[in-house]
C-alpha cells in the first residue's frame, strides 16, 4: 500500500510551521528556476514591442466602430419613439369623428407619453363645409397655442405646405424656438390623411424634440480624449461638432470649404448618400491621422461621425512599452546575478502539482492529488489541494442536489403562473346597435402566482357579469384561495368557511351591468365600493353597502345596490394592492388619489393602465407587497338621446335587495 497522508487531513504540525531552510521550495526555485523565467519575460517583451502596434491599432479602429455604431442605435431608439408616437395619432385622428375636445386630450395624452419631448402639433382641416378647423398646440411646460384663435397663417409656413405634401414624415434641421424660453429644437412632422384609398390630406402632426436630447445622448463620448463627434441633421446641417456651434447653422460641405478640412471630403458624401463609411485620414489643417466612422442613425436621415486620435492611441502604447521595457531589464539583471542552474528534480514536483491544478481547474476531480507524503512546501501544497478536491466533489453534489430542486420549485411556479393568467379573461367590447361597452382589467402580481382574481361573464347578448376579489394573504397559499372563491357570494361565504385553518379571507365585488340600459347591480363581500366616473369629469364614490369576507364565517345576507351606468361613464373597481401601495417613506397611495389618475374619456383599458401607472410612478422604487388588480366597465352611445338612465346614478339607486343562500 502507498505510503501517503490521508486527503482529508493535514498535519498540524506542518500546517503551522514551515520547513527547514535546506529543503524549501522556495531556496530551491530561487537559486535554479530564475534563468526561465528571465528569458521567459525578455521574450514577452520583445514579441510584446514587436506585435502592439498592429493590435492596438486593430482594436482602436474596432473600438471606434463598435462605439459608434452603439451610439446611432441610441439615437435611432430615441428618434424611432417619436416616429412612432406621431405615426399612431395621425392613424388614431384621421380614423376617427373626434371632438375638439377629445382632440385636444388625445394630442394632450401623446405629448404625456412621450417623455422628454416639448410639445406636439396637431392641424386638422375640416371634411365637410359645415365643420371648422382644428389647429392646436401643446407643449409639455404648459403654453399652449390655439393658432385659430391667434389668427396666425399656419397654412402660408413652409413647414406645413412640405408636410402636407410631403409622402411621409420628416425631421426639421435644428432651429431656436422663442417660444419654448430660446431652446434649440428639432421636429418630426407627419402629413394627416383620411383612411382609405386615394384618402386627402387633411392637416398635419408634429412633435418637438429639444436638440439637447439627441446631443446628450452622445456628449459623453465627444468628451473622451482624443476623440471627436459630429451629428449631421437630415439637411447637412451640423447640429453637433466641436468647432461649430449650432447657432451658425452651418452644413458638413459648407464647413469643409471654410476650414479647409478636405480630408473630410468622404465622409461628407457618405452622409449625403446616408451610406456608412470608416476610414483613416489626415487632418488637413492640424496634420493629425484619425480614424473616422460614418453611421447613419437608422432612416431618420440624421449621421454620426466618430474620429479617434491615432497620435493618442501611439503615445500611450509607447509609454507602456517603455516601462515594460524597463522593468523588465530590472528583472533581468537581478535575476542573472542569483540564479545559476537550473535542477530538473527540482521542476519535476512543481509540474506535477501544477498538472494536478490543471485538472482541477478542468473540473477533473477523480484523480488524487500526488506528493502528499512529501515534508516540504510541495507536499504542504498537495496536501492543500488534496483537501480542496474533496472539499470541491462534496460542494458539487451539494449543490446539484440543491439545483434540482430549485430548478422543479420553479417549474412549478411557472406552471402556476401560466394557470392562473390563463384563468383571466381578456378585455372585451360588446356592441348594441348603438350602445357600446368596454371592460377591460390587469392584474400585477407581486410574487409568482397572486392571490387576485377578476372575472367577465356574458350571460346573454345584452348583459355582462363581473368580478373582482382579493384574498388576504399573497403567492402560492393566496392562489389556492382565490381559486375557491369563484363561485356565487353566499355558496362562497359556506364553502371557504369549511376547511380554513390558515384563518385566511377574500373580499369580493360582483355585479351585472345592461348594455344598452346601463341598468346595473352590484354586491360587496367586504370588499372597497367601486367609483362611477361620469364623461364631464364628475366622479362618485356608489354606496354599495358591503357584506362580511369569505372565509370567516357563514354570511347569509349580501345587500344589492341597483343604479344605471350613464352613457360616456367608467365603472371602475380596484383591490387593496392599488391603495395599500407603499413608497419609499412608507406613505400609502391611498383611495383619495385614485380620482386624480382618472382621465374623463379614456377607455377602461386606458384608465385601469393609467392607474396602476400612477401606483408604480408613487411607489418609485419600493417593492411592490401585495397583488394590484384595477378593472373598468365604461359605456358609451353613438348619439346621446334623452333615456332614463341620464340622471346621477345614485338618483336610481337603491340598496333594499339582498342576496339570499340558495
Amino acid at each position: 500500500m502507498r505510503n501517503a497522508v490521508p486527503n482529508d487531513v493535514v498535519p498540524q504540525k506542518e500546517a503551522a510551521g514551515a520547513a527547514h531552510w535546506r529543503s524549501s521550495l522556495r531556496t530551491r526555485i530561487a537559486l535554479w528556476a530564475g534563468l526561465v523565467n528571465v528569458a521567459l519575460l525578455l521574450l514577452l517583451v520583445l514579441g510584446t514591442a514587436w506585435f502592439a502596434r498592429r493590435l492596438i491599432l486593430d482594436d482602436a479602429r474596432r473600438d471606434t466602430h463598435a462605439t459608434t455604431q452603439e451610439a446611432a442605435q441610441r439615437l435611432d431608439g430615441a428618434l424611432h419613439v417619436v416616429t412612432i408616437t406621431t405615426q399612431g395619432m395621425s392613424d388614431l385622428v384621421g380614423g376617427a369623428q373626434l371632438s375638439p375636445d377629445e382632440l385636444m386630450a388625445t394630442l394632450r395624452a401623446m405629448v404625456k407619453a412621450t417623455p422628454g419631448y416639448a410639445g406636439g402639433l396637431l392641424i386638422l382641416e375640416p371634411r365637410t363645409r359645415g365643420d371648422l378647423p382644428f389647429a392646436r398646440y401643446v407643449a409639455a411646460n404648459g403654453r399652449d397655442r390655439d393658432f385659430i384663435a391667434d389668427g396666425y397663417p399656419f397654412r402660408e409656413q413652409g413647414w406645413y405646405q412640405r408636410t402636407v405634401a410631403s409622402p411621409g414624415g420628416w425631421w426639421s434641421e435644428p432651429y431656436l424656438n422663442q417660444t419654448a424660453g430660446g431652446v434649440w429644437m428639432v421636429t418630426y412632422n407627419m402629413p394627416l390623411r383620411d383612411p382609405g384609398r386615394g384618402a386627402r390630406t387633411r392637416g398635419m402632426v408634429s412633435l418637438d424634440l429639444p436638440l439637447a436630447n439627441l446631443t446628450g445622448m452622445v456628449d459623453a463620448l465627444a468628451h473622451l480624449l482624443g476623440w471627436r463627434v459630429s451629428l449631421v441633421a437630415p439637411a447637412g446641417t451640423l447640429a453637433l461638432n466641436p468647432e461649430v456651434g449650432v447657432e451658425r447653422l452651418e452644413t458638413l460641405d459648407d464647413y469643409i470649404v471654410r476650414a479647409g478640412r478636405h480630408d473630410l471630403g468622404e465622409a461628407a458624401r457618405a452622409v449625403r448618400l446616408r451610406q456608412p463609411l470608416q476610414y483613416a485620414h489626415t487632418d488637413a489643417v492640424s496634420l493629425e491621422r484619425r480614424f473616422t466612422v460614418v453611421e447613419p442613425v437608422g432612416d431618420s436621415g440624421w449621421t454620426l461621425l466618430v474620429a479617434q486620435s491615432y497620435e493618442l492611441v501611439m503615445a500611450r502604447l509607447t509609454d507602456a512599452l517603455w516601462q515594460l521595457a524597463a522593468v523588465g531589464a530590472l528583472l533581468a539583471l537581478v535575476c542573472m546575478l542569483v540564479v545559476r542552474k537550473l535542477a530538473c528534480h527540482v521542476s519535476q514536483p512543481v509540474e506535477g502539482l501544477s498538472s494536478a491544478a490543471a485538472r482541477l481547474g478542468r473540473g477533473e476531480y477523480d484523480m488524487p492529488v500526488p506528493y502528499v507524503a512529501r515534508r516540504d512546501e510541495v507536499g504542504q501544497m498537495a496536501r492543500t489541494l488534496e483537501h480542496a478536491r474533496g472539499s470541491i466533489q462534496r460542494q458539487l453534489r451539494e449543490i446539484a442536489d440543491m439545483t434540482a430542486a430549485r430548478q422543479k420549485l420553479e417549474s412549478e411556479l411557472s406552471i402556476a403562473r401560466e394557470i392562473q393568467q390563463a384563468m383571466l379573461p381578456p378585455g372585451l367590447a360588446i356592441d348594441r346597435e348603438h350602445a357600446h361597452l368596454e371592460a377591460y382589467a390587469r392584474l400585477e402580481p407581486a410574487k409568482a402566482v397572486g392571490g387576485d382574481f377578476y372575472c367577465f361573464i356574458q350571460t346573454d347578448p345584452d348583459c355582462l357579469w363581473f368580478a373582482i376579489d382579493d384574498v388576504s394573504d399573497k403567492g402560492v397559499p393566496a392562489a389556492l384561495f382565490m381559486a375557491r372563491t369563484v363561485t356565487v357570494l353566499a355558496e362562497a361565504s359556506r364553502r371557504l368557511v369549511q376547511g380554513n385553518d390558515a384563518c385566511m379571507f377574500a373580499t369580493v365585488l360582483c355585479g351585472r351591468v345592461d348594455v344598452r340600459t346601463g341598468a346595473c347591480v352590484l354586491a360587496s363581500a367586504g370588499h372597497d365600493a367601486p367609483l362611477l366616473l361620469h364623461a364631464d369629469g364628475r366622479v362618485e364614490t356608489l354606496p354599495v353597502q358591503p357584506g362580511p369576507p369569505l372565509g370567516f364565517e357563514v354570511g347569509d345576507v349580501f345587500p344589492l345596490w341597483s343604479g344605471t351606468v350613464p352613457s360616456g361613464a367608467t365603472l371602475l373597481a380596484w383591490t387593496d394592492g392599488i391603495t395599500e401601495a407603499f413608497d419609499a417613506d412608507d406613505q400609502a397611495f391611498g383611495a383619495e388619489r385614485i380620482p386624480d389618475a382618472l382621465q374623463p374619456g379614456a377607455t377602461a383599458r386606458e384608465q385601469c393602465e393609467g392607474l396602476i401607472a400612477q401606483v408604480h410612478a408613487f411607489t418609485g422604487t419600493a417593492p411592490q407587497s401585495d397583488d394590484i388588480t384595477a378593472l373598468a366597465l365604461r359605456r358609451r352611445l353613438d348619439s346621446a338621446p334623452a333615456s332614463p338612465e341620464a340622471p346621477s346614478s345614485q338618483e336610481t339607486a337603491h340598496a333594499d335587495a339582498t342576496v339570499h343562500p340558495p
